[in-house]
């Protein structure tokens, strides 16, 4: 490996033991950060990120999956740190299960592809896949599992059916299915959503990271139903509000400006992530907020 490999690699592991070993609240920061720093880059550069990990060039479908991974981790960071300053103990126990056992989802997923879709041909995955990608999972995981480990009250969810409740439990119905298909039927789904006829590993297994991390993100909007403070389901709908924002703006860019679209594909794209948005700026805007119990 060269030298900046190295360095990127080391940099990861330095990070990891100056936060994990730390409190839970400099251990929150530093993932909320991370997540959203890696989400942003996604985002603004995929192809730096994704071409020294790969074989071969990065093109353009590379770089829509990119980004929309990008938009994703922002969402979830965005959440992340809302949630993070609630003083019920339920939210803080739900946050660290549920983001531990997505880790462990993703890393095993992630080991699949890289034994799947490793090797010289064109997408496939390099060296540089085990010592940044995937060495960064594992250090995700188990920081999140430290931390959660050491939490004695998960305080207690409630049931309720306010409209706000009805709101989230629509988004894990509608994104607990679509997302369950894209991951068990990834060329499938991918091929009604982009205009293309075969994928590679590195289409594959970006799509399906995606996935995982959107699954993940319906099951806070259901277990942010039994969230006994109002505010802390707004801050669930929050995250999927920039989440689902930066979807809905890189389709529209891909339809109106750079034209990389179809308009057919555009307009599933554009109603598949719109309505989950449309539901989000209701619940988060129109609303009414009520008094914390």
């Amino acid at each position: 490996m060269e030298v900046v490999a190295y360095l990127r690699s080391a940099a990861l592991v330095l990070a990891f033991v100056a936060t994990a070993f730390s409190s839970r609240r400099v251990w929150m920061l530093a993932d909320q950060v991370g997540l959203f720093t890696f989400g942003l880059g996604f985002y603004l550069i995929p192809g730096y990120l994704l071409q020294f990990q790969t074989n071969g060039t990065i093109d353009g479908l590379h770089l829509f999956i990119g980004r929309f991974l990008g938009g994703t981790m922002m969402g979830q960071a965005v959440m992340s740190y809302k949630l993070g300053k609630s003083k019920d103990p339920a939210v803080i126990g739900m946050l660290f299960t549920l983001r531990t056992a997505g880790c462990m989802v993703l890393l095993v997923m992630m080991i699949a592809n890289g034994l799947l879709f490793s090797g010289e041909q064109q997408g496939q995955w390099n060296e540089q896949y085990v010592w940044f990608s995937l060495l960064g999972a594992v250090l995700w995981m188990v920081g999140n599992l430290i931390h959660l480990i050491q939490i004695r009250d998960f305080g207690v969810l409630t049931v309720g059916c306010t409209r706000m409740e009805n709101h989230l439990r629509l988004d894990f119905f509608w994104h607990f299915v679509l997302i369950f298909l894209h991951i068990v039927f990834t060329e499938e789904m991918g091929s009604i959503t982009v205009p293309r006829n075969t994928f590679d590993g590195l289409h594959v297994s970006v799509n399906q990271t995606m996935g995982v991390l959107v699954l993940i993100g319906s099951l806070f909007s259901l277990v942010a139903t039994g969230f006994r403070q109002p505010e802390d389901k707004r801050s669930a709908c929050l995250g999927s509000l920039v989440m689902h924002g930066s979807y809905v703006f890189l389709i529209l860019w891909g339809i109106v400006i750079t034209k990389e679209q179809p308009f057919q594909t555009g307009l599933f794209n554009t109603v598949t992530s719109g309505l989950p948005l449309i539901n989000f700026l209701s619940a988060y805007f129109i609303e009414p907020k009520t008094k914390e119990s």
